[in-house]
């Protein structure tokens, strides 16, 4: 069996980042200032990747660990 894991972080996830953390001017200026995607990954981007990687396309990949994160990198 082979198996891959997705390491999320900066992902449009309500249990994470509730509507009200989401609106704080603080938590958008971290994003602006650590996420070089500028916003947090939409639920549609995270299922498309998740879907490929499901699929035989990505058969190539085994025992990754994919950052799904808008680019952050922990500092």
């Amino acid at each position: 069996m082979n198996v891959n894991a997705i390491a999320q972080n900066f992902v449009d996830n309500p249990s994470y980042f509730p509507e009200e953390i989401q609106a704080n001017p603080k938590f958008q200026e971290r994003l602006k200032r650590e996420v070089p995607l500028g916003r947090l990954v939409s639920a549609s981007e995270y299922a498309s990747f998740v879907t490929y990687l499901c699929s035989e396309s990505a058969n190539c990949f085994v025992g990754q660990v994919f950052p799904v994160c808008g680019g952050w990198i922990p500092r």
